[in-house]
């Protein structure tokens, strides 16, 4: 109990300063030193733990996925690829609701966090028409990335879900698959109730006037073509990761090498693309995140919270809600969520419909996960955006109590 007061605290204070406008890399610092101090560790482990988390591989390797994936938003942006794929997109999809969503799910399909990233600056081209505010893009661009994540398998919550609790995969797609609907819609309603989406003023949008019309004539010639030109960077790197499984890392490297020939980059062109791309508080805000998750780790405070609620007389419908919950809100990541809970849960599972416990776990786990202020889409999208905080985590908050609701009425209606 003592173990989750403490989280929920410092959860608490991290949620005030961001709140108060402090820094959010600072304050997943000094976040992460109130927990090692909270929890009695030795100033030197805290130092230890500081160091383990900002070197490890998994947080060197992210960072440089993020700085490849802008190394690759730099060349596509600056070889008009992205303006040519959006021209093509508005051409293809006339709806402009069914355009903006459209950018976060086709790059949902890639399951790793560096695909909001890719997804933001499309979206941001998309609606750079429109009055959407930093929030409202911010939440399109976070949430709908998210659909397929309950049901798509070649996200590794529901490989791992599947191997830990001997459930056939194709059972649990069918049955995951009305969640993924179930956040489609919830998006649908919370992005664009009450929105106008009527274009800007002519004069608040006379400078960029010129550069959008030169284009369309051309284009509007063949728009599947040009969108699959323009687009072939990305879906070679969806084809290559999803398919063949090739680490993302590796791919992008080998993406920006071959578009480095094709565009014939001189040496002064690699080193201004790579410079221009380098953006140090990205770098150090990945570092933070990684850095706060060693520290739930080294301090044991989710096996803590999972021992309390696992020999805590309480209801197994909420064990079953509560454990992965609040493991997935703390880790931000369904996989780690899944292979902290589910060892416990299924020792705690009834012998009548074990199927439909298993799913109400993982869904949950999912449901901690998107919910959570510690998972990386969220943090990127807001810092690229550079949208407020509280009122991008009211739109979650509000699509999490509908959500909670519906996983809650199908539980015990089903």
């Amino acid at each position: 109990m003592i173990a989750l007061l403490k989280v929920c605290i410092i959860f608490g204070i991290i949620a005030v300063l961001i709140s108060k406008k402090f820094p959010l890399v600072w304050a997943l610092l000094g976040g992460s030193i109130i927990m090692g101090l909270s929890f009695g560790l030795p100033f030197s482990d805290i130092l230890k733990g500081v160091f383990e988390g900002a070197i490890a591989w998994d947080t060197i390797k992210l960072a440089l996925i993020l700085y490849l994936i802008a190394v690759l938003e730099n060349i596509l942006r600056n070889k008009d690829l992205l303006k040519n794929m959006i021209l093509s997109i508005k051409s293809l999809i006339k709806e402009k609701r069914l355009l903006l969503i459209s950018m976060p799910m086709i790059m949902g399909l890639l399951p790793s966090v560096g695909g909001a990233l890719f997804s933001a600056p499309l979206l941001e081209e998309a609606g750079k028409d429109t009055n959407l505010d930093p929030e409202r893009k911010s939440y399109i661009n976070y949430w709908f990335r998210h659909v397929w994540e309950p049901f798509l398998p070649v996200y590794p919550g529901i490989l791992l879900a599947s191997v830990l609790s001997e459930t056939s995969l194709s059972i649990l797609i069918r049955e995951a698959l009305p969640y993924g609907l179930l956040v489609l819609a919830i998006g649908l309603f919370f992005a664009f109730y009450k929105l106008d989406l009527s274009e800007k003023a002519p004069e608040e949008n006379s400078e960029e006037a010129p550069d959008t019309d030169e284009t369309p004539v051309e284009e509007n010639k063949n728009p599947l073509k040009t969108f699959l030109i323009s687009f072939s960077p990305i879906l070679a790197l969806l084809l290559i990761t999803l398919i063949f499984h090739v680490d993302l890392l590796y791919v992008l490297l080998g993406l920006i090498l071959v578009l480095f020939l094709i565009f014939r980059y001189n040496f002064q062109d690699i080193k201004n693309t790579l410079k221009d791309a380098l953006k140090p508080e990205n770098v150090l805000l990945i570092v933070a995140v990684m850095i706060f998750k060693r520290m739930l780790e080294v301090t044991s405070a989710v096996s803590d919270i999972a021992y309390l609620l696992n020999y805590s007389n309480i209801p197994i419908v909420i064990s079953f809600f509560t454990l992965p919950f609040i493991t997935g809100l703390l880790t931000g990541s369904t996989q780690a969520s899944v292979g902290i809970s589910f060892p416990i849960l299924l020792r705690m599972i009834p012998y009548q419909n074990p199927l439909k416990y298993i799913i109400f776990g993982f869904i949950s786990s999912y449901f901690g996960v998107l919910m959570s202020p510690m998972h990386l889409c969220l943090i990127i999208t807001k810092e690229y955006y550079k949208a407020d905080w509280n009122k991008l985590y009211s739109y979650v908050i509000k699509s999490g109590i509908v959500f909670v609701i519906f996983l809650f009425l199908k539980f015990f209606l089903s």
